[in-house]
């Protein structure tokens, strides 16, 4: 059996705001190494469960920014994980394909413009409004054209809610009510750690009985934020249409020239 574990930073006990990269104070170091020893440990946890439960591979994809945020040398020594820029490569899910039994939402944050949301960002719009998705349902949707359900999904109580009305069979853990973008009260993380090992287990176990998240095509896709407008930072995109959510993702995401370099010589490319 084969676990893919996807993971971001927002969702985690005791992240409350964006982090600030430019910020060059200790204080601020050594407040974003505390956020990745949290997240470490969340990470762990669902590794370790994904194993207990049977698993004989878990592969843990770093897929918040730089992609080294984990911890790595901390995780599970039988998982392999994967790390470095994201959309560097030709998959914004490295690796995942129609081998895996099911995958594993670590971390995850809310779609742009919901309410009450901790750092709410990204908000995929198909088919002119009929689905909203957040990273987390969109990777879940990715992983669904392969046939490989979904089965668990930590973060706040507002992205927990999002994917599970749409997978309602999935378990869940909400590891803080959010209470603005930037406020939340929230498990302790030792006790997130632990419901997440609870809930990873209990999901793993019963993979099969959670279908895979599938968006029958076509597919009309674009990135908006609340007020249908492209969000901070991003550049504006003509919606594209393809028969399946995974190809419209993957040709709107190759249309940024951000992810426009040589990826087999990148002699000369200088990451910003």
């Amino acid at each position: 059996m084969k676990i893919y574990i996807q993971t971001d930073i927002e969702g985690i006990a005791g992240f409350c705001f964006f982090e600030n990269r430019k910020d060059a104070s200790i204080e601020n170091f050594q407040h974003r190494q505390r956020m990745r020893k949290l997240l470490t440990n969340e990470v762990n946890a669902a590794v370790k469960a994904s194993f207990d439960a049977g698993a004989e591979e878990v592969l843990v994809n770093d897929s918040h920014g730089s992609g080294y945020n984990i911890l790595f040398e901390e995780l599970d020594p039988r998982c392999r994980i994967l790390h470095g820029r994201n959309c560097s490569g030709p998959h914004w899910l490295p690796l995942l394909d129609s081998s895996f039994d099911a995958l594993v939402l670590v971390g995850m944050h809310a779609m742009g413009g919901t309410p009450c949301a901790i750092t709410p960002h990204s908000l995929w719009k198909i088919n002119n409004g009929e689905i909203f998705l957040s990273e987390g349902s969109m990777a879940a949707a990715i992983a669904g054209d392969f046939g490989v359900p979904t089965v668990f999904v930590s973060g706040d109580d507002k992205i927990t809610d999002e994917i599970s009305k749409k997978i309602p069979r999935l378990r869940k853990v909400a590891t803080k009510q959010a209470l603005a973008p930037f406020q939340a009260c929230s498990l302790i993380p030792a006790k997130s750690c632990e419901r997440i090992y609870e809930e990873v287990r209990e999901a793993v176990a019963r993979r099969k009985e959670i279908a895979p998240y599938v968006i029958r095509g076509p597919v009309t896709l674009s990135l908006l934020d609340s007020e249908n407008h492209a969000p901070p930072l991003v550049e504006v995109q003509a919606p594209v249409t393809c028969d399946t959510v995974s190809e419209a993702f993957f040709q709107y995401e190759n249309t940024m020239s951000w992810t426009h370099f040589n990826q087999r010589d990148p002699d000369g490319f200088v990451f910003p």
